[in-house]
């Protein structure tokens, strides 16, 4: 009767303890502290992918539209250079000819794939004379929404030389309402390179 007793007192520590590896504090079934390595022989194919949250947990991913996991292939489903992720960025303002001097489209940061930019709120022309954020082969195009007219100035010392666009034609170019410009930077120059616009 004895020993039933510690069985019962014991067993409970077993079924519900957590693992450690290389750690005598585990914080979950199975911690392991240093580095992983698994290996797999076997011809499994894969319907989840996994990644770490901001503890080192692992936890699955969900795979997002346009992004397709096939035979253990993650893959775009979007159609090319014919797909564009589009934001919208807001220029409020009704001052005609107002500068936007190294315009910051958050290239670097939320709007890294994003290709197509909605300039929106403007109601009175304005000048585009730089762009931050540029990185060698970068492809952007601003869609200027509003009926307001758009300038884009060549080499215009009021952005920094690097954030410059060239135009091609020594001036500006500019939209009569509503039009786009599609740009292209060149790392080796430094700047964006105008390579279409329409009116």
């Amino acid at each position: 009767m004895k020993n039933l007793l510690y069985i019962f007192a014991i067993a409970p520590l077993f079924l519900f303890s957590q693992v450690g590896i290389n750690t005598t504090n585990p914080q979950e079934t199975l911690h392991v502290e240093g580095t992983l390595c698994v290996t797999d022989t076997s011809t499994k194919t894969a319907d989840k992918i996994l990644g770490l949250d901001t503890n080192g947990t692992l936890t699955g991913v969900v795979v997002g539209k346009n992004l397709e996991l096939t035979g253990n292939v993650l893959s775009s489903t979007a159609t090319g250079s014919a797909y564009y992720f589009v934001a919208t960025i807001s220029l409020p303002g009704g001052t005609s000819g107002q500068d936007y001097n190294n315009l910051d489209l958050d290239l670097l940061g939320a709007n890294t794939s994003n290709t197509l930019f909605r300039l929106t709120d403007r109601t009175a022309g304005y000048d585009i004379t730089g762009i931050a954020g540029g990185t060698d082969g970068r492809h952007i195009v601003l869609f200027n929404v509003s009926t307001s007219n758009l300038r884009i100035y060549d080499q215009d010392s009021r952005s920094l030389d690097q954030n410059r666009i060239i135009t091609l034609n020594a001036g500006f170019v500019n939209t009569s309402g509503q039009g786009t410009a599609e740009l292209v930077y060149d790392g080796a120059l430094n700047r964006w390179i105008l390579i279409g616009f329409r009116d």
